[in-house]
């Protein structure tokens, strides 16, 4: 977890071996990110205990999915983090949509604003395969024309400068007669 930290936790408290409450303890010693505890224990000392230790909120079996996600959205909203920002942190990179920028592995790809919108693109959906057209419609934002070759030439000088700070494995495939799709 150190390494590529998560973006949320969602930790249950009573777990085989080492209790959530335990984690959470030692997760709080070394890291800020938010932490719901989601647990079967009902009682106001077990959620006081919770809190205290640095959970951000507290949910008591059973609940529907649907409220966890309402209320991970809620911590989002809360954070610092400008609106739309969001980490992909599995595969590597890290996107910041107001400051148009995308790292990888902590480093800065220097994109123009047309590169920028089609890295984005396929960093949503890693493992999706997208048309050129598909790609095309969200290259420009004034919808200029171009041909879909534009894309593929977006395409080679995004993979040159991913190459530069990960030279050993390709990110983007291309599929024959389709497009293209990130591999993470």
């Amino acid at each position: 977890m150190r390494g590529q930290p998560p973006d949320l936790i969602l930790l249950d408290l009573m777990l085989p071996g080492k209790d959530g409450i335990e984690i959470c303890r030692e997760v709080r010693t070394f890291s800020n990110v938010p932490i719901i505890m989601a647990t079967a224990r009902v009682e106001e000392i077990d959620r006081l205990i919770g809190l205290e230790l640095g959970a951000d909120d507290y949910i008591c079996k059973p609940y529907s999915p649907r409220e966890v996600v309402a209320r991970v959205k809620a911590i989002f909203r809360r954070l610092d983090n400008p609106p739309g920002t969001f980490n992909a942190i599995a595969s590597g990179f890290e996107v910041e949509l107001e400051n148009y920028q995308i790292r990888l592995n902590g480093t800065v790809l220097d994109l123009t604003p047309a590169e920028f919108r089609l890295l984005y693109t396929l960093l949503q959906s890693p493992g999706r395969v997208y048309s050129r057209a598909q790609l095309l419609e969200r290259l420009y934002e004034d919808h200029r024309i171009v041909t879909d070759r534009t894309v593929d030439s977006h395409i080679k000088n995004i993979r040159k400068k991913i190459a530069e700070i990960q030279p050993d494995l390709e990110r983007i495939r291309s599929i024959y007669g389709i497009g293209y799709k990130l591999e993470v």
